[in-house]
């Protein structure tokens, strides 16, 4: 691992300390063998439905184990309310299989199966597993991307009132402004189960503005470039170079659309691709 590899995970390291968030993620389509990224999402939230903090923040780890395969683990981190001390919360994992690829005619899909556990946070209580399975798609066209991930989420082990089965979903529109500036609209949402309008926290779903700021460190040549620019350096034609590393800043406001969603969310990341 290279000198900006290290201080990557350094600056992520910094970011999850200091900030409280909960996290919020938008899967992409494509798989490259070899390439390993970092995620580090977040958002904070004044308050939700019932008036309480939340503070959540998660790192994921993804690796293409080959062109098609993608492998992921994530951490999640949350605050107890009313405390500034982060514990972890949850583990998850996911594998991913790119049945189209984007850097071919600019759409790719791809699906997706995970499995989430999330720590019970005081003693007494159990912990809860949940497992979603879903589609992942994608656009390329121009100087715009449009991202769409939809998943069947499901309560594994829960029993009675507990059990939950619903829909989870993410959106992104984005238009590159220039090289190195994006800026799009995100939209993330849960909706429970249609016959069990009880359940609490689960219908949620908000939208908003993101802006994207990019740059690499290494050779010019990017998975997150134009179909054209991919083709011309390192198509078939070209040389198969190494890409260098890429990292990306992310910011938003998300503005909640329902009562059960909090009005105002405050979302940024960093992923850095290597």
């Amino acid at each position: 691992m290279n000198k900006y590899a290290i201080a990557s995970l350094t600056c992520a390291s910094l970011l999850l300390a200091a900030n409280p968030a909960y996290a919020i993620s938008l899967e992409e389509a494509g798989v490259e063998k070899g390439e390993v990224e970092l995620q580090y999402e977040a958002t904070y939230t004044d308050k939700n439905a019932e008036g309480a903090y939340e503070h959540e923040e998660e790192i994921e780890v993804q690796m293409g184990l080959t062109d098609w395969l993608l492998l992921t683990v994530g951490f999640g981190f949350e605050e107890e309310e009313g405390e500034r001390d982060f514990e972890f919360s949850e583990l998850e994992g996911s594998v991913q299989i790119e049945l189209v690829d984007p850097e071919k005619g600019g759409f790719g899909f791809a699906l997706l199966a995970g499995f989430s556990k999330e720590f019970a946070a005081e003693s007494g209580e159990e912990d809860e597993n949940t497992y979603k399975i879903g589609a992942i798609a994608e656009h390329h066209y121009n100087k715009w991307l449009f991202r769409g991930n939809l998943f069947y989420i499901s309560d594994i082990d829960g029993d009675g009132e507990e059990e939950f089965d619903g829909v989870e979903y993410a959106y992104q529109i984005k238009y590159d402004v220039s090289e190195k500036l994006g800026v799009g609209v995100e939209g993330y949402g849960t909706h429970q189960e249609f016959d069990d309008p009880g359940e609490d926290d689960v219908d949620q779903h908000m939208v908003g503005p993101v802006l994207y700021y990019s740059f690499e460190r290494g050779n010019d040549t990017s998975r997150h470039a134009s179909i054209k620019d991919v083709a011309e350096i390192g198509g078939e034609d070209g040389d198969d170079e190494d890409e260098g590393i890429e990292f990306e800043l992310q910011a938003g406001v998300l503005f909640g659309t329902t009562d059960d969603t909090a009005d105002v969310t405050y979302k940024w990341g960093l992923e850095i691709e290597f």
